[in-house]
């Protein structure tokens, strides 16, 4: 088997350096692979067949909050989640701006202060997003000419009185009484902690703004721009949740007898079918290199895997590939289901093609089981409810809905810390419950997970409520009382994981692609094969199925591939067309 390596240090050196190249980036080029010599014309990254709108230098284009910017941005909700949010939109107090435009220290002081009280994201939906976007530009608007603290404190309550009415649009009764507070409910989508702010605090309680007030104009800390010092870092540090980031390979390693067929952008349109190939205006050509011939080597691996024609990847014309010239915020690569385009960033993009397809493969699956009619495109794992209603064989509907349910359900337990003083117990258990806890050998977690299934316990708060009672009934028994116990549920691991670390991460459709690009990964290393720009990391601890899940997750992907394969849907160029 032939061993490929395509390394990021060839061809950014300067940003690696003083760091000396391990020994395993000793790359095996072949000679049809070396670089192209410098004729100041692009050889590799510059744009090929269909023009594919929505890149960055299309938005360069439009002025940043105008209307044509934002429908422009919206045209794909993916693209819209992650570019509209407060990093993005209003990024990190300008000081130096707002010295230079006279501002006193006092002042940009406040204004930053409630700055950070803006909530990164609003809720995932077009309305709430149009809404964030206006209050952004409100919100640095209302300020903008507020130098003093007099003209401060004029606009602050000038954007108090219209947060109010805000607030007052969210009841049914004082819509009806005044219907032009619906106006004013841009300002909701900022969030609560930003909306509390302008509120006055309830009974017993003071107003958040006082804090701000207090800070910048009755205090030390506002004045001569002392706020804009670094602080000094404590040397204790608190607990965080951990931030899982997708390792990109500093090194492509590639073994695998697949040939590619790829040495320049056209060969993608070639053998893969690729509507159009799009290169960021900053991509240099040697980087440009890098993607195409990394992409043509992870393409021809992901088909060989999968067991389809190669045209089948791009589902026959239908999607776009763009290498750096799409991406918004942190995030190394994305799917745009409204344009039908896989971005993979110039620097972050590796490792994470299989994982961008594998939204492609779920969106445009779901058209495809509609006949290609419906107008909003939707993931096929998130219309489970709905796949009744679509045109596939019940057979490939069946097996998807087993895969779906093996991905999301199983015997994943949620850890409760025990605190050191137990609550006062409100009522006791009959006998059996609690021989539960002797049988499970004095285990709380064995004798909780002994329950299920038994008993009728719907909720999380019962089960706690059950875990506690045991450690009371440990504590009376003279036994040590543990520091946490796991309470059952009937979800998989990996959901409850996903669950945990936001509404971002237990989606549907990025609990499949996240799923199958740990299966695909599998199913190299069990040919012997390894492609880290196609797909890498998943078998270290993250955000992915693991362990016996894992196993029964990709034996569900197994067998509704074997079905999606059997129904010729995948080899069958005409129906695509269709599309």
């Amino acid at each position: 088997m032939g061993a490929n390596q395509l390394s990021l240090f060839d061809y950014f050196p300067g940003m690696f350096s003083g760091t000396a190249a391990p020994a395993v980036l000793t790359a095996v080029i072949m000679a049809s692979e070396a670089a192209a010599p410098d004729t100041g014309r692009k050889q590799y990254s510059y744009d090929v067949g269909e023009e594919l709108k929505g890149a960055r230098k299309h938005l360069a284009s439009l002025l940043k909050f105008s209307t044509e910017w934002y429908a422009e941005l919206e045209k794909d909700p993916t693209q819209a989640f992650e570019a509209i949010c407060r990093d993005e939109l209003l990024g990190a107090f300008p000081i130096q701006e707002y010295r230079e435009r006279g501002f006193s220290s006092e002042v940009a002081y406040a204004i930053k202060q409630i700055w950070d009280r803006v909530c990164q994201r609003p809720e995932d939906n077009t309305l709430a997003r149009e809404h964030f976007v206006k209050g952004i530009a409100e919100l640095k608007q209302v300020f903008s000419e507020a130098y003093a603290e007099a003209e401060f404190r004029s606009a602050f309550e000038t954007l108090q009185a219209d947060i109010k009415k805000a607030t007052w649009s969210k009841h049914e009764h004082l819509l009806l009484k005044d219907p032009t507070v619906a106006n004013y409910a841009f300002w909701l989508s900022l969030g609560d902690r930003f909306n509390r702010t302008f509120l006055s605090g309830g009974r017993g309680k003071e107003a958040a703004y006082r804090s701000i007030f207090d800070k910048a104009f009755s205090s030390e800390e506002g004045q001569d721009w002392t706020w804009t010092e670094p602080k000094a870092r404590s040397s204790v540090k608190g607990s965080s949740k951990e931030r899982w980031e997708r390792r990109v390979p500093k090194e492509v390693i590639r073994l695998s007898q697949e040939p590619s067929g790829v040495e320049k952008p056209e060969d993608l349109m070639t053998h893969y079918g690729y509507r159009g190939i799009q290169f960021g205006n900053w991509m240099e050509d040697a980087a440009g290199r890098y993607h195409v011939l990394c992409s043509g080597n992870a393409h021809a691996d992901l088909a060989a895997i999968l067991n389809i024609p190669r045209h089948s990847i791009s589902f026959y014309g239908a999607l776009g590939l763009a290498f750096g010239s799409r991406g918004t915020g942190k995030a190394s690569a994305h799917f745009e289901p409204f344009r039908n385009v896989i971005n993979l960033t110039k620097m972050n993009g590796g490792g994470a093609l299989c994982h961008e397809w594998a939204h492609a493969l779920d969106f445009n699956l779901n058209s495809w089981s509609h006949g290609f009619a419906n107008g909003m495109m939707a993931p096929l794992s998130a219309c489970e409810a709905k796949l009744n209603d679509s045109l596939a064989a019940n057979s490939i509907k069946a097996a998807f809905a087993r895969l779906m349910e093996q991905i999301k359900k199983g015997n994943g337990t949620i850890r409760h810390s025990v605190p050191s003083e137990l609550p006062p117990l409100d009522g006791r258990y009959g006998t059996e419950i609690n021989r539960k806890l002797e049988r499970a050998e004095y285990d709380v977690s064995k004798a909780l997970m002994s329950l299920k299934g038994l008993y009728r316990i719907r909720s999380k708060k019962k089960w706690i409520d059950l875990g506690m009672y045991y450690c009371h009934l440990l504590k009376e028994a003279g036994r040590e009382v543990p520091s946490e116990f796991f309470i059952p549920t009937d979800f998989s691991a990996f959901f409850l994981d996903a669950k945990e670390r936001g509404e971002y991460w237990r989606r549907d459709h990025e609990l499949f692609a996240r799923a199958f690009e740990a299966w695909i990964e599998d199913e190299l290393v069990e040919r012997g094969m390894t492609n880290s720009y196609l797909v890498s990391g998943t078998r270290c601890e993250g955000p992915y199925p693991q362990g016996s899940e894992r196993i029964a997750v990709n034996a569900a992907f197994r067998e509704w591939w074997r079905v999606l394969l059997a129904s010729g849907v995948l080899q069958d160029e005409q129906t695509w067309s269709r599309g």
